[in-house]
């Protein structure tokens, strides 16, 4: 059995900080990325629309699916092979 196959076969995964997870910080970065431009737009035109409202609750609420999405994770994935990551041969014995 492989390092690999062996922590995955570990009864209780350790748990880990939700600050150390780049899942975590990815959407959160990516939201203030996206936000940024719309945020600086109102600000320099001194004027706030629906449009621009609709969008900015659009993008907290897709980052804050992703977190939750993070947070509720209990499977581990598995990537294709050749690319980084756990394959689906790693989870079978």
């Amino acid at each position: 059995m492989t390092t690999t196959q062996e922590s995955l076969s570990a009864s209780k995964p350790t748990p880990k900080s939700i600050f150390a997870s780049r899942t975590f910080w990815g959407a959160l970065l990516t939201l203030l990325v996206a936000i940024a431009p719309k945020v600086g737009e109102m600000v320099d035109n001194k004027k706030v629309d629906g449009a621009s409202i609709s969008q900015l609750v659009v993008l907290f609420g897709t980052s804050t699916l992703t977190i939750l999405g993070r947070i509720d994770a209990k499977r581990p994935i598995y990537t294709p092979d050749g690319l980084p990551g756990l394959n689906k041969s790693d989870f079978q014995s």
